[in-house]
């Protein structure tokens, strides 16, 4: 009996021993984030593609479709190993042509999409998600951390990266008929992505 007993006891103990363990050490999705971080990356990543979707719809012509590939991130998983988190956005014109926003073109280094790229986003006191879109209607920064959906005040007034590329784009033939003009493209349809991928963004097709 008394064998019994301290079996039982060691069985209790090996328990509570894994549990402490699996406390400290946090659960990780299969991409090996934590759900924390996975939550903030949608986060930031759902007002990142909005804004940047509605500054195409609603500045340039000739748009059929806006959409994105899924987030895809890599590094920050070891201690000074940088945090690479991007979005690809994919514009599409009415004659069937599409094209990659954040992509080289002629040569020419083309604006990225994502973390130190257009959103920043950090945990402050007791895990709070800390939010900043670097664009707004008055071109500073602005603080997203409590919205679910892009406020009036987040939307871009003049966004120069966009325009840029969008032109080179143009001029390169992967566009026809794409033009800056505050019509905009009002029955563009947008597909917004929040995937996650563990990967290198710059070759997503």
């Amino acid at each position: 009996m008394r064998k019994k007993i301290i079996g039982i006891l060691l069985v209790i103990v090996v328990i509570l021993g894994v549990g402490m363990i699996w406390l400290k050490n946090p659960h990780r999705t299969a991409q090996g984030l934590t759900h924390e971080e996975e939550s903030i990356f949608k986060h930031s990543f759902r007002l990142l593609e909005e804004q940047t979707a509605l500054y195409v719809k609603e500045n340039f012509t000739g748009i059929s479709k806006i959409e994105f590939s899924p987030i895809i991130f890599d590094g920050g998983l070891k201690s000074g190993d940088p945090l690479r988190v991007n979005v690809v956005p994919v514009v599409y014109d009415r004659h069937g042509n599409k094209a990659y926003l954040g992509r080289d073109a002629k040569g020419e280094p083309m604006l990225r999409y994502g973390f130190h790229q257009g959103v920043e986003f950090d945990f402050g006191m007791n895990h709070k998600e800390v939010i900043f879109l670097d664009n707004s209607k008055t071109g500073e920064a602005i603080d997203v951390s409590n919205e679910e959906k892009l406020p009036e005040d987040a939307k871009v007034k003049e966004d120069e990266g966009i325009d840029t590329s969008l032109k080179v784009l143009t001029d390169a033939g992967q566009l026809v008929g794409v033009d800056k003009n505050k019509s905009g493209s009002p029955e563009a349809k947008v597909v917004y992505n929040l995937e996650i991928q563990k990967g290198d963004y710059s070759k997503w097709r």
